[in-house]
C-alpha cells in the first residue's frame, strides 16, 4: 500500500512539475513576442533610451547594407533624429520561439526612412537573437537581408 501511495505522490509532483514549465514557457515566449514589438518599435521611434536599458553591451546589428553597426552607434544615431527618422516601418510574418533562456524571433519589415542622412526604403527579413536576464530579455544582436 506505502509503495502504490509513493508511486502516486510522485506521478502528481512530476504532474505538476510538467504544467509549471509548460506554462513557464508560454510566459517567456510571450515576453519574448512582446520584446520584440518593442524593439521594433524603439528602432522606429530613435528610443535611445530604451536600446541602452535593453540591448546587451556587446550588442551588434547587421544590416542589409552591409553595415556592422555595435550598440553605442545606434543610440548615437538614435540621438540625432534629424540623421535617422522612419516615415514607414511595417513589420510582419513575425516568429518567435524561445529555447531555454534564449529567445529567436524571424520577421520581415518593410520600410521608408532617412538613415545616416540618406533615404532608403526597402523590404527586408531580419533575425533576433536575445537572451533572457531575470524577469526581463536583453537583445544580443540583429540581422537582416534585403528581399531580392
Amino acid at each position: 500500500m506505502r509503495k502504490l501511495l509513493a508511486i502516486s505522490l510522485c506521478a502528481i509532483c512530476l504532474s505538476f512539475a510538467g504544467l509549471t514549465a509548460q506554462k513557464s514557457s508560454s510566459d517567456s515566449k510571450a515576453s519574448f513576442e512582446k520584446f520584440v514589438d518593442e524593439a521594433n518599435k524603439a528602432q522606429t521611434n530613435n528610443d535611445a533610451k530604451w536600446m541602452e536599458a535593453n540591448l546587451s553591451a556587446a550588442y551588434v546589428e547587421g544590416t542589409s547594407f552591409g553595415v556592422w553597426i555595435p550598440k553605442a552607434q545606434l543610440i548615437k544615431d538614435a540621438n540625432d533624429p534629424t540623421n535617422n527618422k522612419f516615415t514607414k516601418s511595417d513589420i510582419s510574418d513575425v516568429q518567435t520561439e524561445v529555447v531555454g533562456n534564449v529567445g529567436l524571433a524571424r520577421f520581415k519589415e518593410s520600410y521608408d526612412a532617412v538613415i545616416e542622412g540618406q533615404h532608403r526604403a526597402r523590404t527586408i527579413i531580419c533575425s533576433m537573437t536575445a537572451v533572457k536576464q531575470g524577469s526581463g530579455w536583453k537583445a544580443l544582436s540583429n540581422h537582416c537581408s534585403k528581399i531580392e
